[in-house]
Order: C-alpha cells, then structure tokens, then sequence
C-alpha cells in the first residue's frame, strides 16, 4: 500500500455496518468470526429480524434522515456498504453523496477512526477494453459522478484512516445472472460479447473490507477489488456452457451494450490495481 507501514491491528474492533445487506452481510459474519463486534444498520425491522437470525446485531435505522441519535456512539470502524435500494440518479446521490457525507459526519461525532466505503469500479469511463487503475479517469456520467462525490468526501475526509474499495461486478448467492440464463436454456448471448466482465465474489468482497479494517495505515486510500481475471462475455459463456455440457452458447454482436452502474450503455474495461 504505496511503501506505507503497515500494521495489523490486535484486538476485537467495534465496527458499525451502515447498509448491512448482500455484502455487508457476508462482511458481518466474517468480522464476528474474527472476534470483533459488528452492528449491522438496515433500513427496516424485517432486515433487522434477518440479521439477528444469523447472530448479527442490527438496528434500524434511516440513513437519509438528520437524526441518527438513536445509533450507539462508540465505534472504531464505520463501513459504508449501503445500496441506493432503487435506480435512477436521485437514487445514487441520497446514497452515495449526500447519504456519505451524513455518514462521515456521524462517523467525527462517535470518534471512529477508520471509514470504508464500498464503492464500484463502474465509476471508470473508459469504454474501450483498455485496462485501468485507480488513477484512471473516470466520471462523466450524474450517477457515476454521484458516486465520486462521495468518494472525494471520504478521501478528503481527514478521518485518521479513510479507505474506498471500488468493487467489480458482484456475484455469489442469488446473483449468477449469466448461469442462471444458460441452465434456463437460453443460449442466445447477445450485446457486446466482446466487452470484459471484472467480477468478484461477495465472500471475496466481505474478505476485503475486513482486510482493510484489520490493517492500520493512515491517511487515505483507494484500490480497484476484482477477482484478477477479467473475461469476455463470449469466453465465460463458453466456458459455463462446457461445464454444465449445455450446447455451445449463439454469440450475437449487437447494438446493445451492457451497463455500468451508472445506468449508462458501454462496456467495460479490464481493472486492475496498481496495488495488487
């Protein structure tokens, strides 16, 4: 991490999980597995039920409103993991600007130290097939630049430690949207077969956010999380046909373009860390 000391903090830490859901989740169960006391902080009491079930802690809480008194106040890790919850640009600003700026807020009130937010590598413009790093450009689009507000809030933060992961394209339970189209019969790929997918696992993603909390290394950071494989759409729908011994999938080159998380048409290009 850019030559810095790097230290391996002892001890169980208390970490709050604003947005527990598909990833912060999977973070919970790593970080309890680990010793350290997790609050998991969702948006409604059906969530909250859904975590204790699994031994997590939770609290309803609305991350959008001012008041966010309700909260415990001792913390020493804070980790944004939360969803915009639907699509559309008001979406991605509540969430990612002015959603993390409330919660860097919260988090110089209760004196943690260490911040993380999970961002995505869909933030990158290139539409290429280039490949990235962090220090690409990147932006141009309201979501995409929603997005980056928030991080330029985090990195800016002077919070003692403030981290950002930009995450590839997420899959594990429930989300196996190629494989589930294949086994449905569905071999028709269309779109740009020829754009790469960085994907990464949600155990792979919760791994990395408890790696960034269990490391002290101050100042700022930002990393590019993918699984280091970047594949074509074409390659992985072969390949998943082979294994399931389907027939061979029909690669149709269209029009179509497959979507960042900005909601905006390109394909991607292939991320790599400068950090790995």
């Amino acid at each position: 991490m850019d030559g810095q000391l790097l230290i391996t903090v002892s001890g169980s830490l208390r970490i709050a999980v604003l947005g527990c859901g598909y990833v912060g989740t999977a973070f919970a169960l790593q970080a309890l597995a680990r010793g350290h006391t997790v609050l998991g902080v969702v948006r409604s009491e059906e969530s909250c039920a859904r975590l204790r079930a699994l031994g997590i802690s939770a609290q309803a809480c609305d991350l959008q409103a001012d008041d966010w008194t309700s909260l415990p106040t001792t913390f020493d890790v804070v980790v944004y993991a939360a969803s915009t919850g639907g699509a559309g640009v008001d979406a991605y600003a509540r969430t990612y600007d002015v959603g993390v700026k409330r919660a860097l807020a919260w988090t110089s009130e209760v004196s943690a130290l260490h911040f993380i937010f999970t961002s995505s590598t869909g933030v990158y413009r290139q539409d290429d097939g280039s490949v990235v790093t962090e220090a690409s450009e990147v932006g141009g689009t309201p979501t995409a630049d929603a997005m980056l507000a928030g991080e330029r809030a985090v990195l800016t933060s002077g919070i003692a430690q403030a981290t950002v992961l930009r995450f590839g394209g997420l899959y594990g339970p429930g989300r196996h949207y190629l494989l589930d189209q294949l086994k449905r019969g569905e071999n028709v790929i269309g779109g740009r077969v020829d754009h790469y997918i960085n994907y990464l696992h949600r155990e792979d993603a919760a791994g990395a956010i408890l790696a960034a909390a269990e490391i002290e290394t101050r100042g700022a950071h930002l990393y590019n999380v993918t699984d280091g494989h970047p594949v074509t759409k074409a390659d992985l729908a072969v390949w998943i046909s082979a294994q399931l011994h389907l027939p061979p999938p029909i690669l149709t080159l269209t029009p179509r373009r497959v979507h960042g998380c900005d909601g905006v048409a390109k394909f991607s290009p292939a991320v790599s860390s400068m950090r790995a």
